[in-house]
């Protein structure tokens, strides 16, 4: 397995270069990489711990490849992170001791462990391709349970730039490109859209997941109170995130077809205060990265954010404890590069069966 650097800086092909246009620079993706390799770097373990909704979403992408009956021979996984696809597809999933004896959740795991298996020998090449090379290789000495039996190649260049000469040598070249939690960082979204778009084969799987509008809205809502009681205004606490209604354009637009999009609210409990939580994002790489963000929070607005967090949104235990939840709002989607063999709708008014009779 080698990891191989980006040495291509330009091509003579169809792949778009992303705009320098001011009106796209939302994010500071240098400061970004940064937030991401730090921990991978400083503290694997920490990082790894943290790695829970990746970990998670990696599953639930698992179980959706899974019901597609095709062979993937060639899979990028595009902004992967510290490989939580391949590294979640490797392992066995197990039973938490505090359900052993339900059988629902012990069919739902053994289930679980045979889509592994069945997406393991769908795939011959893995491809990660990840601008952190911290957290790409954070988990290379980790050992698996199965071994992948397929090749795993490693690329190390930015995803917005789309210059690396693996994503530059060759149209059509994936069966299928998957992207879990890392597209809510890019600029320009609809360009690396469409050039994902290019370098899948006819009738190629894109699946994605990203953050939602909705994401941490317990989190913005009270920074956003705070300041407004403390500061009289507001600044960019939070990144501003996608919302499913655009999805579906973002897609057309990029040259999918047959779009599935559907979202899911993941609530993680138990944070004792605002501070765990965002001691979480910050080791996870998930810290506000807009480019007028204001990096010095007050900590009479912080304390104040806590008490506004806990009274709106606070969950009272046995104990009288208040513990605060997040939500965090999963984006799925799902789009097919268009090709001639794909089914195609029939014209209007060559249908037999009159709706009206059916219903």
């Amino acid at each position: 397995m080698k990891t191989i650097r980006s040495l291509a800086t330009a091509a003579n092909n169809n792949i778009k270069k992303p705009s320098n246009s001011p009106q796209f620079n939302v994010f500071d993706r240098s400061t970004k990489l940064i937030h991401r390799s730090k921990y991978a770097k400083l503290d694997p373990e920490l990082s790894r711990k943290k790695d829970y909704l990746r970990n998670e979403i990696a599953i639930k992408t698992i179980e959706r490849l899974a019901f597609i009956t095709r062979p993937f021979d060639k899979l990028l996984d595009f902004g992967s992170n510290s490989g939580n696809f391949l590294n979640q597809l490797c392992t066995t999933s197990k039973l938490p001791k505090a359900l052993s004896g339900d059988e629902v959740e012990i069919k739902i795991i053994d289930q679980l462990n045979k889509d592994k298996e069945v997406v393991r020998n769908k795939i011959k090449d893995v491809y990660l391709f990840d601008s952190s090379e911290s957290l790409l290789n954070r988990d290379s000495s980790q050992k698996l349970d199965h071994p992948f039996p397929g090749k795993i190649h490693k690329f190390i260049a930015d995803e917005e730039s789309f210059d690396h000469e693996i994503l530059l040598q060759n149209e059509n070249q994936f069966d299928a490109v998957i992207s879990n939690l890392s597209l809510h960082w890019i600029n320009d979204l609809p360009t690396t859209l469409s050039n994902i778009n290019k370098i899948l084969k006819p009738d190629g799987l894109f699946m994605g997941t990203v953050f939602g509008g909705d994401t941490l809205y317990e989190l913005r809502t009270s920074l956003q109170l705070a300041e407004l009681e403390r500061k009289g205004g507001m600044s960019p606490r939070v990144s501003p995130l996608i919302h499913l209604n655009d999805v579906g354009n973002l897609l057309n637009r990029a040259g999918f077809s047959m779009l599935t999009i559907d979202a899911e609210d993941i609530i993680v409990g138990g944070f004792p205060d605002i501070i765990s939580l965002c001691e979480d994002l910050q080791i996870m790489g998930e810290q506000n990265a807009v480019l007028s963000r204001s990096n010095y929070l007050p900590r009479d607005v912080l304390l104040a954010a806590n008490e506004i967090y806990k009274s709106l949104h606070g969950e009272i235990q046995s104990n009288g404890d208040v513990l605060l939840p997040a939500t965090f709002n999963i984006i799925f989607m799902i789009g097919w590069k268009k090709s001639k063999d794909q089914p195609q709708p029939l014209q209007r008014g060559t249908g037999e069966i009159n709706l009206k009779e059916v219903l």
